[in-house]
């Protein structure tokens, strides 16, 4: 890989690490689609990619970097009493095996209309969160009345599915279900799902290897995976995580709201349009 390209890599990880930690993305929002661009581009990433396989790369690679953010995001929220680990636990069994399925999905055929479906979903999450009524805040109240089993399973399900499939680590799904589906308190939101997101980017490098090495013909485990990029987005990643997690625990709660509305609008208008012209384009 050349110098340009591990700077790229180290600058787009320094972006995502602190994005993780203050929102609880996981940080591939932000990946996916550098690497849609570097890895297009054989004199940065160092390697001549088919077009065919260069999504499939970029999202498995992205998973890759997520695990080790999203485990170092967990543990600072985690060190501030700001996990739920009740709904963790419960997502993150059922997005296991929804994760495997997202990932042969993603490998046999991309989905850009089902991935603008899911932008317009994220356009209604935003502006509920920017109009809708504020979910409930209270610790206890949520501890009593809130823990709906089966929502969890539900959600968890959905969460490891488009992990696996978009390469997004499964915070643009979990948010909006612990928000809206378990009512957890938004304080509590980002790190809860980076814990969550632990659980499905894991599942998702395992299945991504599995069919790697199916279709690899002899070449491995690691055929979906870019090594060298996954390393330099990692490293700024670890970096910025602790920036991001400790902006998020100084804002004030209506603030985290506004916060997670900006980011989904953004990401959704991105998502639609994106993946409406490549509809059209065919």
């Amino acid at each position: 890989m050349a110098i340009p390209g591990w700077l790229a890599a180290l600058a787009v990880g320094l972006l995502a690490g602190a994005v993780s930690g203050l929102v609880g993305i996981g940080g591939g929002a932000i990946m996916v689609p550098f690497l849609y661009s570097f890895l297009a581009h054989p004199e940065l990433c160092g390697v001549d990619i088919p077009v065919a396989s260069q999504a499939v790369v970029a999202h498995a690679s992205s998973l890759l970097v997520i695990v080790p953010i999203s485990i170092r995001g967990a543990w600072l929220y985690h060190r501030a009493g700001l996990v739920e680990w009740r709904a963790v636990w419960r997502m993150g069994i059922a997005s296991v095996g929804t994760a495997v399925l997202g990932a042969r999905v993603a490998v046999a055929a991309p989905g850009p209309l089902l991935k603008v479906a899911f932008g317009i979903f994220l356009l209604v999450i935003a502006t509920r969160l920017l109009i809708g009524e504020r979910p409930t805040e209270s610790k206890s109240d949520w501890a009593e009345n809130h823990m709906h089993t089966g929502r969890a399973l539900a959600g968890g399900a959905a969460v490891g599915f488009f992990s696996a499939l978009l390469g997004v680590g499964g915070g643009l799904v979990a948010i909006p279900v612990l928000i809206y589906g378990l009512h957890l308190p938004i304080r509590k939101v980002s790190g809860t799902s980076l814990a969550l997101i632990t659980f499905t980017a894991l599942t998702g490098v395992v299945a991504y290897a599995v069919s790697g090495w199916a279709a690899s013909n002899g070449a491995g485990a690691l055929a979906y995976f870019h090594l060298p990029a996954a390393l330099a987005l990692a490293v700024g990643a670890l970096v910025a995580v602790p920036v991001g997690t400790g902006l998020q625990l100084r804002m004030p709660t209506q603030a985290l709201r506004v916060l997670f509305a900006i980011v989904f609008l953004v990401l959704a208008a991105r998502i639609i349009m994106v993946n409406l012209l490549n509809l059209l384009g065919r």
